[in-house]
């Protein structure tokens, strides 16, 4: 026999052994059987609250809630004064403008006009700045204690409209301000 038979008579050899020891795959396991009967699944227990829906505003409640609100306007917005030349509020101004602000994001009904006021002292131009100056200071506040900007106007009246007539501070003071005008 030459080289050729013996490569071609291993090869077989090995082919054979090889197919010898090779395992059949076990059967895959028998199917469990249908249950008899089917258990209820309970829904999954949600640990976050139930939000509970605002009550609404109805024909039935709408006027006691309109005169509710209407009466609390008459409380809360109030003239906030400023000091000689000056446009930043005091901690009694701030103290009214989160008043009013509470009460803007409790009703989102109301709309309001902040009309600044100075006294008579300086030039008309200056005072309507100032007056200006005085209605924006208010409503950067309340923007910024969350009532929406388009709810709220400015206006300066500059020395225009005195609260109170006189020449001296005691009557400066008192025109030195901002006034409201809201709406509901």
């Amino acid at each position: 026999m030459n080289l050729k038979h013996w490569t071609l008579a291993g090869l077989s050899g090995a082919a054979l052994m090889m197919a010898a020891c090779t395992k059949a795959p076990p059967p895959p396991p028998p199917e469990p059987p249908p249950p008899a009967f089917e258990e209820p699944v309970a829904p999954p227990i949600s640990a976050a609250p139930v939000p509970v829906p605002p009550v609404p505003v109805t024909v039935d409640t709408m006027p006691a809630y309109r005169a509710r609100i209407q009466g609390r306007i008459g409380e809360v917005f109030r003239t906030i004064y400023f000091a000689f030349d000056q446009s930043s509020l005091t901690e009694e101004g701030k103290a009214t403008a989160e008043a009013i602000g509470q009460l803007m994001k409790e009703a989102p009904g109301i709309t309001v006009r902040i009309e600044g006021h100075a006294d008579e002292r300086g030039t008309n131009e200056y005072n309507l700045a100032l007056g200006e100056r005085r209605a924006q200071a208010v409503q950067q506040y309340l923007t910024s204690y969350g009532v929406e900007a388009g709810r709220i106007s400015v206006l300066s009246y500059g020395e225009e409209k005195p609260s109170v007539e006189g020449g001296d501070e005691s009557s400066w003071s008192k025109n030195r301000r901002a006034e409201f005008a809201p709406s509901f």
